[in-house]
This record gives C-alpha cells, sequence and structure tokens, in this order.
C-alpha cells in the first residue's frame, strides 16, 4: 500500500547541503502536514530521506502530556433573589491535568474571597476541567486557542450562615507560549452559572461572565 506519508515528506528535503528542519503540524493515519525549511522541492517528486536527517523535537520545546496552571478571576454577579446585593469575588485556582493534544481534562481546585455588601466569605471547592483545543497542544506550538469548561462543588461559610455551591463555567481560551516551550500563558472569558442552596434565602441561582487568567506549565 502506497505511503502517503512518504508523499506528504516531499515537504521535506531538497537538497542535503542545506541545514533543514520540519515541524510535523498535524497526522492522520499515513498522512502528515508539515512546515519545511530547506531548499526548492519539485511537486510530485519523491525524496530518499537520511535515517538520520533530521533529529528529534530540540528538548528546549519540552513535553506537553502533563500540565499544571495557576489561575487568577475578578467575578461581579446579581443574585436572582428579592432584594440581593451585587456580589465580587475574587478566585486562586490550581489543576493537574493530561494533554491529549486536541482535549485536556483534570481535577481543579479553587479558593474564592467574597465580598456581598459589608459581608466577607471564604469558599474551597473542589471539581473537574476540560478543554477542546482547535490547534493541537503540541511541543513547538506558540498559540493555541479552543473552548473549556469547569465543573465544582464547595460550602461557602457567612457568619455561621452556610450555603453549599455548585458551579459551573464554560466559554473561550487562549494559551500562549513566548518561546513555544512547556511554560505559557492563559486566558479565559466566558459564562459562569452557580447554584446555592441552603442557608438564609433558600435556593438560588447566581450568574454572570467570569474572567480568568493564569500560567501553565507543561511536561
Amino acid at each position: 500500500m502506497k505511503k502517503w506519508i512518504l508523499a506528504s515528506l516531499i515537504l521535506v528535503c531538497a537538497s542535503t547541503s542545506l541545514a533543514q528542519k520540519i515541524k510535523v503540524r498535524r497526522v492522520k493515519g499515513n498522512q502528515a502536514v508539515i512546515e519545511y525549511s530547506g531548499g526548492i522541492l519539485q511537486p510530485g517528486q519523491a525524496y530518499e530521506l537520511a535515517h538520520d536527517e533530521f533529529s528529534e523535537p530540540s528538548s528546549s520545546s519540552g513535553s506537553r502530556q502533563y500540565v499544571v496552571g495557576l489561575d487568577f478571576s475578578l467575578l461581579s454577579t446579581k443574585s436572582d433573589a428579592s432584594g440581593a446585593e451585587s456580589v465580587t469575588e475574587v478566585t486562586l485556582g490550581g489543576k493537574f491535568g493530561w494533554n491529549f493534544v486536541s482535549y485536556e481534562i483534570g481535577p481543579l481546585v479553587k479558593w474564592t474571597s467574597s465580598t456581598t455588601g459589608s459581608a466577607t466569605s471564604s469558599t474551597f471547592r473542589v471539581g473537574g476541567f476540560a478543554d477542546y483545543n482547535m490547534i493541537h497542544n503540541m511541543a513547538g506550538e506558540a498559540f493555541i486557542y479552543g473552548l473549556g469548561g469547569s465543573a465544582s462543588m464547595g460550602q461557602q461559610d457567612v457568619g455561621g450562615n452556610k450555603k453549599d455551591l455548585m458551579t459551573f463555567f464554560a466559554g473561550p481560551f487562549a494559551k500562549w507560549f513566548p518561546t513555544g516551550g512547556s511554560v505559557g500563558f492563559r486566558t479565559d472569558l466566558g459564562y459562569i452559572y452557580q447554584r446555592q442552596s441552603g442557608g438564609s434565602s433558600g435556593d438560588v441561582a447566581v450568574s454572570g461572565l467570569s474572567w480568568e487568567a493564569g500560567i501553565l506549565a507543561y511536561f
């Protein structure tokens, strides 16, 4: 059977006298889409590659099999309960996950300091996240965007008035790796929905826009 990947590799080398590099962008079965830096290629021409013609990606690019992240978010919402006050929240979060190139999943933790009127509270939540990368997250890729979501649960205590929380978030994200390596920055902008149960107000729903920013490290 004809090896389509060999046909794709006509984009790889035209002259062994020049320093040449390839970057594999996408692989499907035995076909590959690559970027090529070298001499002039002829469409339809087959090129023979030496066994050691190209080396493995440099270690400076790093692996992206696992991810750890720290993030920060600022949120302003208002409950649908009658006479409710606006809420301002500052959240710090951490997560660990597995990168499967086109998607990523893993657990997360969140700590939130909340101000409602003159009252303050803190909340600890645990949950999970999932990302869909519209650009494959591979070593050497400098900019990635996609859609992400998370779900978490926890409890809020305001002066002995406890509420159980269930929180959902979804929206687009962008990841930027300035050097193409394994450490970068991330920002999210999306919709957040929180269900609060218990407490003096009973069951209420809270929703609004949320922005998050943080740092990522892959290994």
